[in-house]
């Protein structure tokens, strides 16, 4: 007659009711249970020959009463699923842990402490030259503490912590008074603090123990194949756990390694450059594109006789306060830097971001005068100060037009840059500016008339270029004209009218506001 092979496979329980089901079940296979005449449980042990041991110890005439059987049968099911639970909750406990191992030893020893009533149960591991206790458990906390002030002991085969550890082989005494080890410093620990029987589980990763999972009971006797078998997955869990957060950590402290090196190299290079590199949105490749950009250079007027009356300490400091502060203003306005030149700024708008070519001449050309401002405050804390004598004042050029714009040098050592007749033209319009003036060129001046008041200067010829270029000397926003009782300024289709009442010469101009009027009248 075929045999029926009964297999059952436990989940964690949720609530007891799923108990009292497990309980309506069992009835129904006790009759299979008796014709196939065994059955292992998750952990493997032989649930079957445990049982008739147990039944022959009770029932001297041999045999046993069928409801004794079903008894037995539902208890050693229930500890399979309590073994099964507790190996779920270390798991649990492993993936919501997983750069701390310490959760994981305190739910094993918590764990094993349910499955083994009377015992201690300890996770240990070797620090250095001893074997110290990272998690202590029993049902008694007294004995527990006990337990764990036996702790270090010294990693030798003196003691069976140390023996599991150095040959990561089970140890497993059912009586330590009684075994041929009961002489050894360990044993008499053991015995001395009221334990007979001792089993030690290496926690083994590639066949190395890296710690040893330990149980001591004061009853003599064994432990089960089934128990055996609970401990070494409780090994295996404390392995997985150490190397999840041994891995976790690597990474962790790979990636901070990472971020601060990119940190540091974010400080070579332009913001938006920067970043569009680590989003993987710019190839670093030697390639260029034209593109119309607005361009600007600044630099200190008489910087050479500044040095002359500071040592080196304070220019350093002068001047790393300067380009700090005027780097904070570019950055504040989108600006893409180019470069510092000792002590003059190149920076540019338009590239790798832009909003509109009039919009990066306007940030420009706002950013240039939140730069003035932001000097002129700078110039008299230090005066104050002491470190200058003389005024700190920065000349600007600023120009729109289209540039060659992208990396260029080597595939090993390249510089994000522009390049092109029109930044040369910026840099000329900077060295023909007023010291603490900005001068711009025709093309951006027609990007931010509308909000903007300058004065046409008279063209200037220079270096590179066959013609004059015409240049427009920066006053301020037309909001700012407008409250400045030094200036009247008025703009509109066909007239532009623009007086700087402290340097106007009153005759001539009454002259030439009649002539216009007459003119209007006629």
């Amino acid at each position: 007659m075929a045999v029926s092979i009964f297999v059952m496979k436990f989940h964690l329980p949720k609530t007891v009711a799923a108990k009292w089901t497990l309980d309506q079940k069992l009835c129904g296979h006790l009759e299979a249970s008796r014709k196939y005449g065994k059955v292992k449980d998750d952990a493997g042990g032989d649930m079957t020959r445990d049982r008739k041991k147990r039944a022959k110890t009770d029932h001297s005439g041999g045999g046993s009463e069928p409801g004794a059987e079903l008894d037995m049968v539902k208890r050693e099911l229930r500890e399979a699923l309590d073994r099964q639970s507790a190996t779920n909750e270390i798991l649990h406990v492993i993936s919501s842990s997983p750069s701390d191992t310490q959760p994981v030893f305190d739910a094993i020893v918590r764990s094993g402490s349910k499955l083994f009533p009377g015992a201690a149960i300890s996770v240990a591991l070797p620090m250095g030259d001893i074997v110290d206790a990272v998690a202590v458990a029993d049902e008694d906390p007294i004995r527990a503490d006990a337990w764990r002030r036996r702790f270090p002991f010294p990693l030798n085969r003196e003691y069976m912590h140390g023996m599991a550890i150095l040959e990561g082989t089970e140890i497993d005494i059912p009586d330590v008074a009684n075994s041929p080890s009961r002489n050894s410093t360990g044993a008499k620990n053991f015995l001395l603090s009221g334990y007979r029987a001792v089993t030690m589980m290496p926690m083994l990763r590639d066949g190395k123990a890296i710690g040893v999972l330990g149980v001591i009971r004061q009853t003599p006797g064994p432990l089960t194949k089934a128990q055996l078998s609970v401990l070494r997955t409780f090994a295996a869990q404390a392995v997985i756990a150490i190397d999840n957060t041994r891995l976790v950590n690597e990474l962790r402290n790979s990636k901070t390694v990472v971020e601060n090196i990119s940190h540091q190299l974010a400080k070579y290079v332009p913001p938006q450059l920067y970043q569009s590199i680590i989003d993987d949105e710019k190839n670093v490749a030697i390639e260029s594109k034209r593109k119309k950009l607005t361009i600007f250079f600044s630099d200190i007027v008489g910087f050479a006789q500044i040095t002359e009356q500071l040592e080196s300490e304070e220019l350093t400091a002068l001047l790393n306060e300067y380009l700090r502060e005027m780097s904070a203003i570019a950055e504040e306005y989108g600006a893409t830097f180019d470069k510092f030149i000792g002590d003059a700024i190149m920076c540019f708008f338009g590239d790798p971001e832009s909003p509109g070519v009039k919009e990066d001449a306007e940030a420009c050309v706002r950013m240039a005068l939140a730069m003035q401002e932001r000097l002129h405050q700078l110039q008299a804390v230090w005066q104050d100060a002491g470190w200058i004598d003389r005024p700190f004042l920065a000349r600007m050029g600023i120009n729109t037009g289209y540039c060659t714009v992208g990396n260029f040098g080597s595939q090993d050592r390249m510089d994000y840059t522009i390049i092109g007749h029109e930044v040369n033209l910026a840099a000329r319009l900077e060295s023909h500016a007023e010291p603490g003036g900005i001068l711009m060129s025709a093309e951006t001046y027609s990007l931010v008339k509308d909000w903007l008041f300058a004065q046409e200067q008279e063209a200037v010829a220079m270096k590179g270029f066959s013609q004059p270029i015409r240049v427009f000397q920066v006053i301020g926003t037309l909001d700012d004209i407008d409250r400045d009782e030094g200036y009247f300024h008025h703009e509109d289709e066909g007239v532009i009218i623009s007086i700087h009442t402290e340097h106007a010469d009153w005759r001539k101009t009454k002259n030439a506001l009649r002539s216009a009027l007459a003119k209007l009248e006629r």
